[in-house]
């Protein structure tokens, strides 16, 4: 993922910032599917899922991400 946001400024050209999303999300279903053996959230409630998705990415560069983990009783490894 961030690889196509370093093309992207090497390149000077934004059109690869689309591909970062696009390769992040199929990672992850990727994993849903044939690792946890579950469906994505993303099928059933999008915007819930995009909306806890900033949220993370919020509470990750504030660095509050662990303290919200710990206070829901999950562990960071």
């Amino acid at each position: 993922m961030f690889l196509f946001v370093i093309i992207a400024i090497a390149t000077r050209n934004a059109w690869w910032l689309l591909g970062a999303p696009i390769a992040a999300y199929a990672l992850a279903w990727f994993s849903h599917f044939f690792i946890e053996g579950n469906n994505p959230a993303t099928f059933g409630h999008p915007f819930g899922s995009l909306r806890a998705d900033f949220r993370m990415y919020r509470l990750m560069l504030t660095g509050q991400l662990g303290r919200e983990l710990e206070r829901m009783g999950i562990s960071e490894e």
